[in-house]
């Protein structure tokens, strides 16, 4: 078996120093493209192989110098206005995320307002370029389905979220499909059979219908006497949603806002007693620590967001990627109120004690202390999920 090549054995080869192959091969812009080319090809017909030792050891000094120099790496956020962001305690997540990455990192993290008045796509890549920005973290648009355009040669990005379709960036994102699966699987355990999901559009937009693919997967596997078909509008709407509930009867309901909840204990409605609620992206405001369901775990999110741009910034390597990457990260489970277990744990007796049971007074839903209200989600308003 032959022996792989040294870095100095290339470089008598190519007739170049060993510091053009080691930059070439790093894909360093300092070298001209058709140098790096040529010296990539002759490293493969050679068999070269990068050490990964050496390459973690490298990253590793080079990571230790940023830390000296600082380099800045920029948080475009996308709202109408330039901090409204931060009414958004989801969007601070993600802001606290991915600083206290890029800080471990060697790096900092500036934030900077893409919807500036006057400020063009070139302008904005002008100012990124002349300031020495490299990196790119994009938080995710207000509205799903968003285009921005920039001269993306000059940068190394990476988005959070779906909710920017163009270009193809590299992306993190939660799994939001693995959260319903995780949600109704942790509903069977409790006792739940008629499990129903409600939503409204823009909210599955923003998660690539994820959620809803993942509950019509779990319907098809079910009996026909517990499947029941989601709920879903443009918007919410009591009088729909209360006969929704009435028509299936479901004894748990999964949604990613507190409007479900709301409507449920809605009095006027005159629903079933005792439905349980899971809440899909546990909000992160006090007061809402009764919800159970998913904690989307923005902070983690937002940090994997970083690791993208700087793996581009270590490898050099610039502009729109060929093959765009997502990486999902699993939430976790939380506990609470709004879904009482109506099973006992396994391994004792299959019965409901008086413990179990919950009085809840006729017209009401769940036994929860949460309070809620129902409220129209104005257009500069935080998303609810990303």
């Amino acid at each position: 078996m032959r022996a792989t090549p040294t870095i100095r054995q290339l470089a008598a080869l190519a007739g170049v120093s060993r510091t053009t192959v080691s930059l070439s091969l790093r894909n360093h812009p300092s070298i001209p493209a058709l140098t790096r080319e040529r010296i990539k090809k002759l490293a493969e017909r050679q068999g070269y192989r990068t050490d990964p030792l050496v390459a973690t050891l490298m990253n590793q000094l080079r990571t230790s110098r940023s830390r000296r120099t600082a380099e800045k790496l920029v948080y475009l956020t996308f709202w109408p206005q330039r901090e409204g962001w931060r009414v958004s305690p989801n969007d601070v997540a993600f802001f606290e995320g991915a600083s206290a990455r890029a800080s471990h990192l060697g790096y900092d993290l500036e934030h900077l307002w893409a919807r500036e008045p006057r400020l063009t796509a070139e302008r904005l890549g002008n100012i990124l370029y002349t300031r020495g920005i490299r990196g790119l973290v994009l938080a995710p648009l207000l509205r799903p389905q968003g285009h921005f355009s920039l001269d993306w040669s000059r940068f190394a990005a990476a988005a959070i979220s779906y909710t920017i379709v163009r270009p193809q960036l590299h992306r993190t994102t939660h799994s939001h499909y693995n959260g319903m699966g995780m949600t109704l699987h942790r509903l069977k355990q409790l006792g739940y059979r008629r499990i129903g999901y409600a939503n409204v559009a823009g909210q599955e937009n923003r998660v690539s219908h994820a959620w809803l693919a993942a509950y019509y997967v779990h319907h098809h596997t079910l009996p026909a006497a517990e499947r029941i078909p989601p709920f879903t509008a443009e918007e919410w709407n009591r009088k729909a949603f209360a006969e929704w509930v009435r028509r299936h009867r479901p004894d748990a309901v999964i949604g990613n806002q507190v409007e479900p909840l709301a409507l449920l204990r809605d009095a006027a409605l005159r629903l079933p007693a005792g439905i349980g609620y899971a809440c899909l992206d546990l909000p992160l405001t006090p007061g809402t620590e009764a919800l159970a369901g998913i904690d989307q775990q923005p902070r983690s999110v937002a940090a994997a967001a970083v690791d993208l741009v700087v793996t581009q910034l270590q490898n050099n390597e610039f502009g729109l990627p060929a093959e765009a990457k997502t990486v999902q990260l699993d939430g976790a489970w939380r506990d609470g109120p709004t879904l009482p277990r109506l099973l006992p744990p396994p391994g004792q007796k299959n019965k409901r004690t008086a413990k179990n049971k919950t009085q809840v007074k006729p017209g009401t839903a769940g036994p929860a202390s949460l309070t809620v209200s129902r409220r129209k989600t104005p257009s500069s308003s935080a998303p609810a999920s990303s």
